[in-house]
């Protein structure tokens, strides 16, 4: 298995997700993050962002988001 590419610095993503709470989807969106290369550029972290991001706009906390799809702009 090869290792994920590093996320690169100035990168465009477009997230579908959608929210849970108690075992049920609640909510559904799309989020978009403009990535400027700053501290820890790695996939992992671009998924937390992405899922915070996410969670904000619903006043929820980040284990609420299940990302569908992450697309590179």
């Amino acid at each position: 298995m090869s290792e994920p590419d590093p996320v690169p610095p100035g990168a465009g993503y477009f997230a579908d997700y959608e929210v849970y709470a108690m075992g049920e989807v609640v909510a559904w969106g799309q989020i978009t993050l403009a990535w400027a290369g700053d501290g820890d550029c790695g996939p992992a972290m671009l998924i937390r962002r992405l899922r915070q991001a996410a969670a904000d706009q619903h006043g929820m906390e980040a284990g609420a988001i299940r990302l569908r799809q992450v697309c590179r702009l």
